[in-house]
């Protein structure tokens, strides 16, 4: 009974809106807005009052739903919360907003059938269990319903409410479900399929929806880490070049300690700029990712519990929801990174050094050329190394030292390399190998490898010439 009591209680504390804390009910009917949060109905109408017209801003998030002529009305209901109220009511023991599902009187209700689908009185329980109209029926105490007995409930108002009879078809001219009567009356000409149909062919549609949020989810997060690895790297970047002028500040007197200064505050003012910018993109980052866990638990949700009248009452919404989440969101840091370069002690005038920055980011920087790849024994080969900025753009630096390293995998033995820098972002890189084999050659831009390195290089045997 423990368990079950926990049950409810946490089902009693769902069906209460956040805002004012009361229990949904026909007064405070729950409403959805499009961040998938729901509130009661009187709250949105209080709330909207302070708002601006035609746009409503939830309580929670603060994501806006747009609310045409200002009603609260053309907002979707949440029909699983109405469902639950019910049951909450039944178990609490609220006999004057109770009805039993079979006498449709307002009396205390103490069981549930899961094949009638209804909450029963305690004379009504009576008779289902003497009756052989009714034998097979499984009765439960509403006190030890369970999660899937509630979603079982939810499903009872199927109903049309013009005919009063349970849905049949869904209808693809109109996109609603319709009973016999409205498929006879009203949609005789549509093209009608069954519930089970609709709802598999709109469960194929939203999770194809879904999917595609996920794929951008799985974007975003690749993107969020790597924009972690990038604050590092500028971080870094910012702390050893003041490691290195705390170095050469130490050898000036009066007027390196006012050199020191200044450029230390600089490197702090770009670090606390850096860490701003950094932070609003994470909040970016974390907002969306915020939307996106909500919008699918919301869609997961609403399709485990395979209502269609429930999915097709949020349908629209949800479309535009995960449309709009599936669209690409690419924040990025541009911050670039600096490096301390100082100059010759007599040049005073000049001052000690300088702060040189670079954009290079050496994992999207390539190497590229035959001489990467294969060689000649005893002939000089080449291949040229380049880099990029993080976008992909051709970036020169005059502190991205180029490092390049050839080794025999056999032997060990390192070639001697010649590195020519075209100031362009392109560096020519030289070698002459008089061994055949395999061998390693690693790529670096300021000490962190290239992308792809390092490199398989086969040196084959020089070609001999004959002559007539």
């Amino acid at each position: 009974m423990a368990q079950s009591k926990s049950f409810f209680d946490d089902v009693k504390k769902e069906v209460e809106c956040p805002v004012c804390q009361e229990q949904f009910g026909e007064n405070k009917e729950p409403k959805i807005l499009s961040c998938f949060h729901t509130f009661c109905k009187s709250c949105l109408e209080g709330w909207l009052r302070q708002q601006r017209k035609g746009a409503l801003s939830c309580p929670t998030c603060r994501t806006k739903t747009e609310c045409p002529n200002n009603d609260i009305d053309s907002l979707p209901s949440n029909l699983f919360y109405k469902q639950m109220v019910e049951i909450v009511k039944a178990y609490t023991g609220q006999e004057e907003s109770s009805r039993c599902g079979k006498c449709d009187e307002q009396k205390s209700l103490k069981f549930y059938c899961s094949i009638c689908n209804c909450l029963l009185c305690e004379e009504c329980s009576a008779v289902h269990q003497k009756w052989k109209d009714f034998r097979g029926h499984q009765l439960k105490e509403i006190g030890k319903l369970q999660s899937r007995d509630v979603e079982d409930y939810s499903r009872r108002a199927n109903v049309c409410k013009e005919h009063e009879d349970e849905f049949r078809f869904f209808c693809r001219a109109c996109q609603i479900c319709i009973c016999r009567d409205c498929a006879i009356l009203d949609h005789d000409d549509h093209k009608k399929i069954s519930l089970e149909k609709g709802l598999e062919n709109k469960t194929t549609e939203i999770e194809n929806k879904i999917r595609e949020v996920q794929t951008n989810e799985a974007h975003l997060r690749n993107k969020k880490e790597s924009l972690e690895k990038r604050r590092i790297k500028v971080f870094n970047s910012s702390e050893r070049a003041m490691t290195s002028v705390r170095m050469v500040a130490e050898q000036w007197i009066t007027f390196i300690r006012k050199h020191e200064a200044d450029i230390t505050r600089e490197l702090l003012r770009q670090k606390d700029a850096f860490e701003a910018e950094f932070s609003n993109q994470m909040t970016s980052l974390d907002g969306r990712l915020a939307e996106i866990e909500i919008s699918l638990g919301f869609g997961e949700e609403i399709l485990s519990r395979k209502n269609l009248p429930e999915i097709l009452n949020v349908e629209e919404m949800l479309e535009n929801r995960l449309q709009k989440l599936s669209a690409p969101f690419e924040p990025t840091l541009e911050f670039p990174e600096v490096v301390y370069s100082s100059n010759d002690f007599s040049c005073l005038k000049y001052g000690p050094g300088k702060l040189i920055r670079t954009v290079t980011e050496p994992t999207v920087s390539v190497a590229e050329g035959r001489g990467l790849t294969e060689a000649i024994q005893g002939e000089e080969s080449t291949f040229t190394v380049i880099t990029k900025d993080f976008k992909g753009q051709i970036v020169y630096s005059e502190v991205d030292q180029i490092t390049v390293d050839i080794v025999s995998v056999k032997s060990g033995e390192r070639l001697k390399t010649g590195v020519t820098d075209s100031k362009n972002g392109r560096y020519q890189v030289k070698y002459r190998c008089h061994a055949i084999g395999d061998f390693k050659i690693s790529v670096a831009v300021r000490g962190e490898a290239v992308r792809g390195s390092p490199f398989v290089l086969h040196v084959k045997e020089e070609t001999t010439k004959f002559s007539s």
